[in-house]
C-alpha cells in the first residue's frame, strides 16, 4: 500500500459531510496532482496505486478523485486516460449502489464495460499489468447482477499483475 493515509470515512453523498465541506476529511487541502502513468512501470505511480486501494475498499469517491487526477495528467485521451475513466466509471456506479440506484449504477457499469472493451480491442488483454479480459468478466457479472437483482452493492475489485 502507498505511504498515503486513508480517509477517515467513505464519503456518501447525504449521509456524511462532503470531504470539501468545513468538517469533510478533505477540507483545506489541494486537489490531487498526478503525474502520467508510465506505460513500462505503472506500479511505480503512487496516485494509481493509492487510487486502487481506495477503490478495492470502497472510498468510491475518493478514489474517483485521485483518478480524475491520473485522468487530467493523460490529457482526458488515449488508453491509459479511457483505463482510468472506466475505474471512475466503477467507482460512480459504487457509490449510485450504496445509495440504492440501481439504474443509474448500471449506466455507469455499462458505461465501464465499454470503456474496458474499446482498451481490449486497441491494445491486448494485459493492459498496465491489469488483465482486461478477467475486469470485462467482473463487470459484466455485476451488470447481471444489477440487472437480475436490482443489487444495491458493487462486489469487484481490481488488482493488477505487478511484480
Amino acid at each position: 500500500m502507498p505511504e498515503m493515509d486513508l480517509p477517515i470515512y467513505a464519503f456518501i453523498p447525504g449521509r456524511s459531510t462532503h470531504p470539501n465541506k468545513p468538517g469533510g476529511h478533505m477540507h483545506g487541502e489541494e486537489e490531487p496532482h498526478a503525474e502520467p502513468v508510465e506505460q513500462d512501470a505503472p506500479e511505480e505511480n503512487e496516485i494509481l496505486r493509492f487510487s486502487l486501494d481506495l477503490f478495492n475498499l470502497e472510498y468510491f469517491w475518493e478514489s474517483h478523485v485521485y483518478l480524475e487526477a491520473l485522468w487530467n495528467a493523460h490529457g482526458r485521451k488515449g488508453a491509459i486516460a479511457d483505463f482510468c475513466k472506466g475505474i471512475i466509471m466503477l467507482a460512480a456506479a459504487g457509490i449510485k449502489l450504496k445509495l440504492e440506484q440501481p439504474a443509474p449504477g448500471l449506466g455507469h457499469l455499462k458505461r465501464a464495460l465499454e470503456l474496458f472493451e474499446a482498451i481490449e480491442e486497441e491494445t491486448d488483454s494485459l493492459f498496465l499489468g491489469f488483465n482486461l479480459a478477467e475486469i470485462i468478466s467482473h463487470v459484466e457479472s455485476e451488470i447481471s447482477r444489477c440487472e437480475e437483482l436490482g443489487t444495491i452493492e458493487l462486489k469487484m475489485t481490481i488488482h493488477p499483475k505487478w511484480n
